[in-house]
């Protein structure tokens, strides 16, 4: 029988839906999770059912996003635990999160010796050094453990703090916040997997795959955990 550690003793783990001792997603919440089933996959630009969750040729564009994979409908329990991360900066989290995607759910992209290196969504300086971390940097990491892919962090920089995009209700304003907000850092590698926590109206995915595209990165999946 494992033993509790002493950080669990001090800090005792609360179900982030029902408030339960003993995990962050306890037993009965995580059967109310919604998993996106490989059926239910959209295109990330035109938002509409693709194929694997691949890009259609028509939406496709020299500078886009390629594709995109989600694991979980962005309600209920997924998004208590999700901002419990971000806001709470309960970073461990983020271990047992990863831990709930169904094995089933991965792409064949997302797997060891494929070629894809997992850049996670940067944060602006301001708004890590507030935070401590980045919530994206931190599920991607538990993420590449998992799946065993490697990780780089330092490829793009966020160069303009913007509003989160969370408290923008109009699509079109979202999509110019975003406009010319990341800027590339070093040489990136051929193949990315793009990683963020939740995927909205993809204006934070298109903004950094454009980047990514005109540095010659041949292909740019997008992976949330959530949409």
């Amino acid at each position: 029988m494992k033993l509790p550690s002493v950080l669990d003793i001090l800090f005792p783990k609360r179900c982030v839906n029902c408030g339960r001792l003993g995990a962050y997603f306890c037993s009965d919440c995580t059967k109310m999770i919604q998993i996106i089933l490989v059926t239910e996959a959209m295109c990330p630009m035109c938002e509409r059912p693709a194929i694997d969750g691949r890009t259609h040729p028509r939406c496709q564009t020299q500078y886009s996003i390629d594709g995109l994979t989600s694991f979980f409908r962005y309600d209920g329990v997924v998004r208590k635990g999700i901002k419990a991360i971000k806001y709470r900066m309960v970073s461990d989290i983020a271990s047992s999160f990863v831990g709930l995607i169904p094995d089933s759910s991965s792409h064949n992209l997302i797997q060891k010796g494929s070629g894809f290196v997992l850049v996670p969504i940067p944060l602006h300086i301001s708004r890590l050094r507030e935070r401590g971390f980045n919530q994206a940097e931190a599920l991607g990491m538990h993420f590449c453990r998992r799946f065993e892919i490697p990780m780089v962090t330092d490829v793009l920089v966020r160069k303009k703090r913007t509003v989160p995009q969370v408290e923008m209700k109009d699509r079109e304003k979202r999509l110019k916040n975003m406009a010319g907000v990341f800027a590339l850092n070093k040489t990136p590698p051929n193949y990315v997997v793009l990683f963020d926590d939740v995927f909205t109206t993809g204006a934070t995915m298109r903004s950094a795959a454009n980047v990514l595209k005109r540095a010659g990165v041949r292909r740019v999946w997008a992976v949330t955990m959530a949409r």
